[in-house]
Formats: C-alpha cells, structure tokens, sequence
C-alpha cells in the first residue's frame, strides 16, 4: 500500500476516525471531571551534618543517595504510617470505620491499622530538592485541610522514627555491655574473693603490691647493701684517720720541740745535770702519751671497723635465710602472684566494658536526630488530580489513533476501489486510462509520483485521462 493510497482510505473513512476521537475523548474527559479531586500538601526539612559525640563520624549525610533512598523508604514504612493513624486517632473515625468494614478486610489482613496506614503510604511520596540539602514530602487526599495536618504529622513521626533508628542499636549495644559489666563485675568480685581467702590461709600480707616475706626479703637486701657500703666508707675513713690522729700529731710536734731542747741541754749541762734529766723525763712521757695516744685510735678504729663488720655479717646471714625461707614458699608465691594476675584481668575487662557501656549509653541519649523543620506545612488548593487537561490530550490523541487502526482494519475487511493503484492490484492489469477524469494538475501529478507505488506491469508514461 503507498502513501497515495493510505491518504485515500483515511479521506474517505474521516468521519469514523472523528468520531472515534471525539468519543475518547468526550468520555475521557467526562470520567476524569466526575473522578474525586486530590489536593497535594508539603513539608520540607534540611538535613544537618551531625558527628557522633564518642566516636566523631559524621552521621548525617544528605549527598549520599543510598542515604537519601533510605529516608524515603523510611518514610514511607508502615511503622511511620502506624503511627500517623494513632496519633490522629483515625481507626477511631466513623467514616473511616465503615469504609474499612465495606472493604471486606479482617483483622488476619493486619486490621484496621494497617488498612489506614497502606493508604497512607499509597499517598505519600518525598524526594530531595535540587542542589540542595531539603526533603521535600508530599501526601494527596480528597480533602485539601487534611491533606495538611497528615503531612505535618508524618513529618514529626519520620523524624521520631528516624532518631529512634538511629539510637536504637546504640541502646541495645549498651544494654548488651551492661551485662557483660555485671558478669565482669561479677567474676572480678569472685576472684578478688579467691586471692584473699587464699591469702587468709597461707598468712599473706601484702605490703606495696608485693607479700611480706618477699618485701623483708627487699628490706634486708636493701640494709645489707648499705651496709657495705659503709664498710667500703668505714675502711678509708679508719685508715685516713690512723695516717693522721690530731691528738697524736699535736704530741709529735711537741715531741720534737722537746727533742731538740734535749739535744742543746746535752751538749750545753752534760747528762747528768738536772736539768737535762727533767727534759729527758718531759721527754719520755711525752712520747708514752703519744703510744697510748695511737693506741686508742687504733682501739677506736678497730671497734667501728668490728661493729660494720658484724652488721654486714648479720645482714649477710639474715638476708640468706630470708631467701631460704621464700624459696621455699615459692609455689606459694607464686600461686599468690597467678591469683593476683587473674584479679588485675578482671579489674581490666570490667573497666573497659563499663567504658565502653557508658559510651554506648552517651550515644543513646541523644535528642538530636540532625533532621531539622522547615516551616509548616503548606497545601495547594488546586486539584493535582486528575489532570483534566493531559488526560484530553491524551484521549485525543489515543482517539485519533485508535480511528485510524479502525479505518485500516474495516477497510481490509471491505476493500473497495478508491484509484487506479486499487483497480490495477485488483486486476492483476495496468492502468493505460481514466475515462471521464480530468487531466491532473502537475502539482498532483508530482504529488502522485512521490507518494504513489508503480505497479511493475504499470507503463512507464503517465496515464492519459479521457
């Protein structure tokens, strides 16, 4: 079939493809009138970039569209739905009610709270605005006023929700670590009981973390390292003293002074003069208080040097049984150190999960979801549905189509003789004339060669009316 030939049928079956399009869309446009209108209403809030007060990661992300697609959803779930019907007490609507009766639903369909909640979420829909951190959420029903107070209520119940999402795990975590707290609690109580009922029966005292034994043990080791220290001192003092005794070194100058008066009395009187008799006497005591002199430093020297000595003796034998003694509580000990280890690992378990449970505790409590309202809600007082003026369009349109499939198809099923195109397939023969047509324009006969089909029996020239 050309062109020429489609155009021809079209011409002649117009009045069906009218009508059929008129009718679509007188119908359309009818139903579309007489449907109920739906007026959208709106509420906005901005999402802030909160940070966790524990931990410091950033928690509020409104680029994110993995982010955004989950506060949609969240939107849109039925625990928010829930508890728009509850807050506004809709189950308890009469109207309501008998709808929900009429629509056949029982309680196993979830009941009349979830019938009203899916019809809330049917009409809900939210959507980020451009360029921006903004959610906007829309809800449509029949009534403009409310359409306006649900939206705002799902508006509040979102952001409950979505804190309550968001401090939720935390609370359980915490809770969570509060009894591992306990249990840590518990064990630490059980081992510190256990080191001081073992402590009780092996006669332990701990003194600055260690027990009493091992800290006398410390104590003499400590006392004999003073000790000999003070005997190294003690040995260089005594032998710096013996070099040097002021006592003695005054009677050896005196000695000396007198020495030399002797000599001059000898060479002046003679020996056996008086006089140099009363120097050699002055002379001979003065030399024995200089050896008893010596004798007593030395007497002195060797008491101090014996009485360090006998300390570090004392010390050395004290400290050696000391050792003996804790070498043979070793098993002892060192089940008391095993005990003490064990408390010190349950003190530590038991700090870091009553940390950790604080922290927990700490991000639970927040008040702030970081979802922020953005003035009231507004309605439109213009329908939103239906769209009267696209759904005219449409019908049109798709009237119009549907009248033309209508004309193809009557006109296959009754083919009829509109040209010579039609009369030439119809007898298998060209067409060499028209009688009684006029002699076409050349603008219709340019039209025809552009738009017609030649038939390969057709002759080249152009047919000749006559």
């Amino acid at each position: 079939m050309s062109i020429i030939q489609f155009l021809r049928i079209l011409l002649a079956r117009w009045k069906l493809i009218v009508a059929t399009a008129l009718a679509c869309f007188v119908v359309a446009t009818s139903i579309a009138m007489m449907l109920p209108k739906r007026y959208p209403a709106s509420a906005r809030v901005i999402f802030e970039a909160k940070s966790d007060p524990v931990t410091g990661q950033v928690l509020i992300g409104s680029r994110g569209g993995t982010y955004i697609g989950d506060q949609i959803q969240i939107i849109k779930d039925m625990r928010v739905a829930g508890a728009v019907v509850d807050r506004l007490g809709l189950v308890n609507d009469p109207s309501l009610r008998a709808a929900y009766e009429a629509s056949g639903r029982s309680a196993e369909d979830g009941g009349m709270r979830a019938w009203l909640g899916q019809q809330i979420i049917d009409n809900t829909d939210a959507g980020m605005i451009r360029s921006s951190s903004i959610m906007e959420i829309r809800y449509q029903t029949t009534d403009p006023d409310r359409a306006k107070a649900i939206v705002g209520v799902i508006r509040e119940a979102y952001i409950g929700e979505s804190l309550r999402l968001r401090t939720d795990p935390f609370g359980r975590t915490s809770a969570w670590y509060r009894e591992q707290t306990d249990i840590a609690r518990n064990e630490l109580a059980k081992a510190e009981k256990a080191l001081a009922d073992y402590m009780l029966a092996n006669n332990i005292t701990l003194v600055n973390g260690m027990d009493s034994e091992t800290a006398k043990l410390a104590s003499l080791q400590a006392a004999l390292q003073q000790s000999q220290g003070m005997e190294s001192t003690n040995t260089l003092t005594s032998t710096a003293r013996l070099a040097s005794d002021p006592v003695s070194d005054q009677l050896a100058i005196q000695l000396a002074t007198i020495e030399d008066e002797l000599a001059l009395a000898g060479a002046r009187l003679g020996p056996e003069h008086p006089t140099y008799k009363a120097i050699l006497a002055r002379r001979n005591t003065l030399a024995k208080q200089i050896g008893q002199a010596k004798a007593r430093s030395q007497q002195n020297v060797s008491t101090m040097s014996g009485a360090v000595k006998q300390s570090v003796s004392d010390l050395t034998q004290q400290v050696e049984a000391q050792s003996r003694l804790i070498l043979q509580r070793k098993p002892i000990l060192d089940e008391l150190v095993r005990l003490s280890r064990e408390v010190e690992l349950k003190r530590s378990q038991y700090d870091s999960a009553n940390k950790r449970a604080d922290e927990l505790k700490l991000a639970s409590d927040q008040s702030d979801p970081g979802i922020t309202i953005m003035g009231d809600p507004v309605v439109s007082k213009t329908a939103s549905y239906p769209n009267v003026g696209l759904v005219a369009m449409v019908s049109g349109v798709l009237g119009l189509g549907l009248g033309l499939v209508m004309a193809l198809l009557i006109e296959f099923v009754a083919r009829r003789v509109r040209g010579h195109e039609d009369l030439a397939h119809a007898a298998g023969a060209p067409v060499l004339a028209i009688v009684g047509a006029k002699q076409p324009s050349p603008l219709r006969l340019k039209f025809r060669k552009l738009f017609g089909r030649r038939s390969p029996d057709e002759p080249a020239g152009d047919l000749q009316a006559i």
